[in-house]
């Protein structure tokens, strides 16, 4: 999978849009639901466990906090089938991580949009705002 490419693609056909910050890393700016966005990052890492390439998407929910309900975003992601909440540089994100060469343009799609979404509604329950 080209997944520059496909990522170019696919914000045209969703109405989003598409930014390259170099040929490993680009952002999806996905619109949803009630005139809301969330920014969707893609980057191409080598894993080194695997000697393969995976894509990391992402998506920030908020700034790391104690008052987040962490226990609550962990029982929640038993119920996503692609992506988990991670802490990374100072903020709760949306992630998931798959190897390049198992990846069908389908899945990224569906991928995608639960990332953004799920990102969007915890970013609103949380904040109450849209800040991604």
């Amino acid at each position: 999978m080209n997944y520059r490419k496909f990522s170019e693609n696919y914000a045209k056909e969703i109405g989003g849009e598409f930014r390259e910050y170099d040929e490993k890393q680009s952002v999806i700016i996905v619109p949803l639901k009630r005139g809301r966005f969330q920014t969707v990052t893609g980057h191409i890492a080598t894993h080194a466990g695997y000697d393969r390439e995976v894509v990391h998407l992402k998506s920030k929910v908020c700034e790391l906090s104690y008052d987040i309900p962490f226990q609550e975003c962990l029982e929640a992601s038993k119920d996503y089938p692609y992506t988990k909440f991670v802490a990374e540089d100072g903020f709760l994100k949306v992630e998931a991580i798959n190897f390049l060469v198992n990846l069908k343009d389908e899945m990224v799609k569906e991928m995608i949009q639960e990332i953004a979404n799920h990102a969007d509604d915890w970013e609103l329950k949380i904040t109450g705002k849209d800040i991604h």
